[in-house]
């Protein structure tokens, strides 16, 4: 309660611009700040003031970033006095707003509000829409390196959102700009190429299913989970940790034990299957030889 009252009694100082002793400006709009606070959150506002630059003296320091990161600036002005922006204030996608502000945040070397836009834009990108999608993957692969590990962080979120999502991604795919934005970003092409599922070592990919045969339990993992092994000198034993049975045949009537079956991820959906299925046309053709 007490730091919620703080950051409310300092955030009018924000808006009333009282004992302000600092002008930030940017495109058309302007803030009155303070320099012990945009200090506090940026080392790029330190260097700014406190080493010689002509903002030092001006008392006035105008950014020159593209018009388009208008919102996210606004968001940094207000995380200085809030810890916080409100993304229901501006206009533009979710997904776009927090990966604007996690670019500006990496520049002006914020991290804490890098921090907070990086966490947030994680969650969001994991849930946009195809079109949204290509924007922010446009958005962020125009405006980072691969020389940052904060940019090639952002990449890799952007490229995980659809990389292991197939049927997402495929959408995507069919989109009409999707081609060109593919064209105009070798980078971005590269990163989806590589981060495909069928890039990976089998055995990094696939899980073991694990089912007993008398209660239908179904583990999915790795075949040497505690939850379902015990380790017995150099042995596993595998037990039911639902109705407790063990491997073997335990009596004339019933069979316990486990089936490992190796899966595969599913390249059509999120799911996974225990075989590579065969092509329909193959699976006809099979059926009438027989």
């Amino acid at each position: 309660m007490a730091a919620q009252d703080f950051i409310h009694d300092l955030s009018k100082y924000l808006f009333a611009g009282n004992l302000s002793d600092l002008t930030l400006n940017f495109g058309e709009k302007s803030w009155q700040i303070h320099k012990a606070i945009a200090c506090c959150h940026s080392v790029w506002f330190q260097k700014a003031v406190n080493i010689g630059f002509e903002e030092s003296n001006s008392g006035v320091i105008t950014l020159h970033d593209d018009p388009e990161f208008a919102d996210a600036i606004d968001c940094m002005v207000s995380y200085f006095y809030k810890a916080s922006y409100d993304v229901s204030q501006y206009e533009i996608s979710e997904s776009l707003l927090h990966a604007q502000v996690a670019i500006m945040a990496d520049k002006y070397d914020c991290a804490s509000l890098y921090k907070l836009a990086r966490t947030s834009f994680a969650k969001a990108i994991n849930a946009v829409e195809s079109n949204d999608w290509v924007a922010v993957a446009a958005l962020v692969y125009d405006n980072t390196t691969t020389d940052l590990p904060a940019h090639v962080e952002l990449r890799s979120l952007v490229v995980a959102a659809v990389a292991n999502r197939p049927v997402v991604l495929k959408g995507i795919l069919q989109l009409g700009n999707t081609a060109e934005l593919l064209r105009s970003h070798a980078d971005l092409a590269t990163d989806l190429l590589l981060s495909g599922p069928y890039m990976s070592k089998k055995a990094d990919v696939r899980k073991w299913i694990v089912t007993c045969s008398r209660c239908q339990y179904v583990h999915v993992g790795s075949r040497k989970c505690s939850r379902i092994t015990a380790r017995d000198g150099i042995n596993y034993d595998r037990t039911c940790p639902k109705c407790a049975s063990g491997t073997g045949v335990t009596s004339k009537r019933n069979s316990y034990k486990y089936e490992l079956v190796d899966s595969i991820p599913c390249p059509e959906c999120d799911g996974i299957h225990t075989s590579e299925p065969v092509s329909m046309p193959q699976f006809w053709a099979d059926f009438a030889e027989n």
